[in-house]
């Protein structure tokens, strides 16, 4: 994962502060029991975000064996081929 649980933790908390101090959000649970489910549901994005470069890796060694990994050209086609996955996974990457 790119961010340690630290790092994740951490935005975690400012989010949630953000939110809270610019009254977008009211409440109904404890603070303490949203940062955890907010934690959670990052943590959880990230994983689906090494999922999607996992796979997309093996398709272009599997498909685009030719492409040097790190070339430009790898790249651009790299950059297509986990759109095309986080597509059909319902989840949008930036």
């Amino acid at each position: 994962m790119r961010l340690s649980e630290e790092r994740i933790s951490g935005l975690s908390r400012r989010i949630m502060d953000l939110l809270l101090d610019e009254e977008h959000l009211d409440l109904e649970i404890d603070e303490d029991r949203f940062g955890v489910m907010l934690e959670a549901k990052l943590t959880q994005l990230l994983h689906v975000e090494d999922e999607i470069d996992e796979e997309a890796s093996a398709w272009m060694h599997q498909h685009k064996p030719a492409l040097e990994d790190g070339s430009p050209e790898f790249e651009v086609e790299m950059e297509k081929v986990k759109k095309n996955i986080a597509d059909t996974k319902g989840y949008v990457l930036y």
